[in-house]
C-alpha cells in the first residue's frame, strides 16, 4: 500500500513538473502508434509526456502481452532517466517477476528479460554475471541453410 502511494506522489509530481504533458490520446491510436509517439517525445526529452503515453497504453491495451512486457520496462528506463531510481529498480524488478510467473512468458520478447537484469544489476551496484548460454541459447541457423551471402 505505502508503494503505490509513494508511485502514486511521484508519478503527480512527474506529470505536474515543468514538461507539458498532453491532455489526452486520440482515441483511434493503434498499439504502434503508442510506442511511436512515445519514442518521438523520448528523442525530444520529453520523458514526462513518454511516460503518460506508455500509462496510457498499458490501461487501453493490457491484453498485448508483449507489448505489455516492452512498455513496463520503458517506464522503469524512463523512471531512470528522471532520477527515480527506486521506482526504476521495482518497474524492473516487476518485469522480472512476470517472466517467472506470467501463464503468457512464451509472448514475451527474451531481450527484455536481459536488458532488465543488466539495469537492475547496474542500479543494485552488483556485477552481471556472464550471460549463461543456457537460460539465453543464441538462434541456430539449421546446416545448409546459411542465408549469408557468398563471398
Amino acid at each position: 500500500m505505502r508503494k503505490k502511494i509513494i508511485y502514486t506522489i511521484i508519478l503527480i509530481s512527474v506529470l505536474l513538473s515543468c514538461q507539458s504533458v498532453p491532455r489526452g490520446v486520440d482515441p483511434t491510436w493503434s498499439e504502434e502508434m503508442f510506442f511511436k509517439q512515445a519514442q518521438e517525445a523520448v528523442d525530444n526529452n520529453k520523458t514526462a509526456t513518454a511516460l503518460f503515453y506508455y500509462e496510457v497504453f498499458l490501461i487501453r491495451y493490457p491484453e498485448s502481452h508483449a507489448r505489455v512486457i516492452a512498455a513496463e520496462y520503458e517506464r522503469a528506463i524512463l523512471h531512470k532517466k528522471m532520477g527515480a531510481e527506486d521506482l526504476a529498480i521495482q518497474g524492473l524488478k516487476k518485469v522480472l517477476d512476470q517472466y517467472e510467473t506470467s501463464s503468457y512468458v512464451i509472448l514475451f520478447p527474451p531481450r527484455y528479460r536481459v536488458l532488465a537484469e543488466k539495469v537492475l544489476a547496474e542500479l543494485e551496484g552488483k556485477p552481471m554475471e556472464e550471460v549463461d548460454p543456457d537460460k539465453y541459447p543464441a538462434r541456430k541457423v539449421p546446416e545448409g541453410n546459411d542465408s549469408r551471402p557468398a563471398r
